[in-house]
């Protein structure tokens, strides 16, 4: 089937007539219908029938226009896309990225969307979390990763990765001798933490306060390297995520009961009109569905 005979096809159902699809075509009427003779051999179905109202699709039709539609699109992108490449025209797409989310993708997805997108460069920006939130709203950046809970109000959102908060403990503190703990368990302790720019901040001071009390804190920062640091040297207790916290010498991660999740979502200013760009990568982020790095370490 040669894919200029969809592209008549479509001009025929657009007009309801073959003479006036011929003519807008610069092709003779018998020509026009050879060619819908010819489909119609080749797919074993009719796809009009002539009335007084003109060529009226049939239900065969009325789907092979959908798929032809597709088609046919597929082909004028591509086409576009390789006339591009060959100008050596690149798109820039800016995105947005909460601190600690690039090392929770899977490197494939930015790989994999660069080799099937030659043409779009991604620049890439890291924020606290909050500051990532305001940098798309504003229109700083095109798209963001940024942690949930996040505004319906403000954004459209996907969630693209969960993991779960633990905490770091020095291998000298009675509590690396337990399996979990509860919040119960931490009210006389002193925390190294995130500052309050971060959601993982913000969700463990709910559960604390859920649980009776406000946490003590002996240091926060916006590096998680540091909390690793200073847990390694017992001079607190780390507060960190599952994925990042293994491997740390002398150091024991353990998880919370109840699990306090750490979610990451795509984000983009609700209401907004998303670049071809930035529709293709949300897509293609969005096609793995949600994604576990706790159980890649």
């Amino acid at each position: 089937m040669e894919t200029k005979y969809l592209s008549y096809f479509l001009q025929i159902c657009k007009d309801k007539s073959l003479s006036k699809a011929s003519k807008n075509l610069y092709i003779s009427q018998q020509a026009l219908s050879s060619i819908v003779r010819k489909l119609e051999a080749e797919l074993q179905v009719s796809l009009f029938e002539r009335s007084n109202n003109g060529m009226i699709l049939t239900e065969y039709g009325e789907y092979f226009k959908n798929q032809a539609c597709k088609i046919v699109d597929t082909i004028n992108d591509t086409k576009q896309k390789l006339e591009a490449l060959k100008s050596g025209y690149r798109e820039i797409l800016n995105i947005g990225m909460s601190f600690g989310v690039m090392s929770a993708l899977p490197s494939s997805f930015i790989s994999g969307f660069q080799k099937l997108y030659p043409h779009i460069e991604l620049q890439f920006t890291e924020y606290q979390d909050t500051l990532c939130e305001e940098a798309v709203f504003n229109e700083h950046e095109s798209l963001g990763f940024s942690i949930a809970p996040v505004n319906p109000e403000r954004f459209d959102f996907h969630t693209v990765i969960r993991d779960k908060i633990c905490i770091l403990v020095n291998e000298k503190n009675p509590l690396s001798s337990k399996s979990s703990v509860c919040f119960e368990d931490l009210k006389d302790e002193q925390f190294l933490i995130l500052n309050n720019n971060f959601k993982l901040r913000r969700i463990f001071n709910e559960n604390c306060r859920k649980s009776g009390f406000e946490p003590h804190i002996a240091l926060e920062t916006m590096e998680l390297i540091l909390i690793h640091n200073f847990s390694k040297l017992n001079k607190g207790i780390g507060v960190s995520v599952d994925f990042i916290a293994h491997d740390i010498a002398n150091v024991r991660p353990i998880p919370i009961e109840p699990e306090c999740p750490w979610e990451v979502c795509t984000i983009t200013k609700k209401g907004k009109h998303l670049s071809d760009a930035a529709r293709r990568f949300i897509q293609y982020i969005e096609q793995f569905g949600c994604y576990y790095p706790a159980e890649e370490t």
